[in-house]
């Protein structure tokens, strides 16, 4: 079962676990004049390579979810 938490209420910060095990997390990188850029980083996509950025929450999830290990 996958399941995405947000554990701080004041950032937009959600962990993606399937089981017990999170392999990903994506967060509200900038909001500026109502466009926002999402960043997603995981076991298969590095912080540190992250090249693609989303322009919403559903767009992140969807990539995140379509390369869960779990579905």
């Amino acid at each position: 079962m996958i399941t995405v938490k947000k554990v701080l209420l004041n950032e937009e910060l959600y962990f993606v676990w399937a089981d017990e095990r999170c392999f990903a997390f994506f967060y509200l990188l900038s909001s500026t004049g109502g466009k926002q850029v999402w960043a997603v980083s995981g076991e298969y996509k590095p912080l540190a390579a992250n090249v693609d950025d989303f322009d919403s929450y559903d767009q992140a999830l969807e990539f995140i979810m379509a390369r869960a290990p779990v579905q």
